[in-house]
This record gives C-alpha cells, structure tokens and sequence, in this order.
C-alpha cells in the first residue's frame, strides 16, 4: 500500500513539475509595452512559453505572449502567399522565460 502511494505521489508531482507559468499579452508593442491582457498563465502539459513576432516585411507591428504547443516553436507562418505580413514563434521552457524578444 506504500508503494502505491509513493507512485501516486510522484506522478502528481511529476505532472505538477510540467506545468510552465509563462507572460500571458494579446498585444504587446514595441516601445510601449503590453496594452491589452497583461498577465501570468499557466500552460498545460506538453506546452512551451512562446512569443510570437508579427511583423509586415521588415517591420515589426506588435508581439504576443501566452502558451504554444512545441510543434510551433521556430515556426514562420505567413498569412497568405501575397501578404508580406508574418508570425515568429519563439519558445522557452522555464518559468516566465518570455518577457523579451529572443529567437531561437
């Protein structure tokens, strides 16, 4: 019966250890700082902290902050073949780890 408690106990907090608190921002502007949901998120499982960069060409118009899953880190996404408008996800995998800009 120990055992079973010990195995218990250790998968909660092995599942507790998983869980990443990340920045959590709808828009956060260059200069000027998030403007809208400013706050601390917690991921779920299988999660990374990410900030995402959109940009229109070279410029950059404003970044997001919150939860991705892994498949998206590094990615570029573009919003159609015409448009020169595109998002860089950007991960990490510690505790608040996406304040600042830091590519991969």
């Amino acid at each position: 019966m120990k055992v079973l408690w010990a195995v218990v106990a250790s998968l909660l907090c092995v599942g507790l250890a998983e869980a990443l608190s990340c920045r959590f921002c709808k828009y956060k502007l260059p200069f000027v700082g998030c403007f809208q949901g400013a706050n601390v998120t917690t991921c779920e499982p299988k999660e990374k902290c990410v900030i995402i960069k959109t940009s229109l060409g070279k410029a950059t118009l404003y970044y997001q902050q919150g939860c991705t899953s892994a498949l998206n880190c590094g990615r570029r996404r573009a919003a159609d073949a015409a448009s020169r408008l595109s998002a860089l996800y950007a991960c990490c995998e510690t505790d608040l780890c996406n304040e600042d800009w830091e590519p991969a």
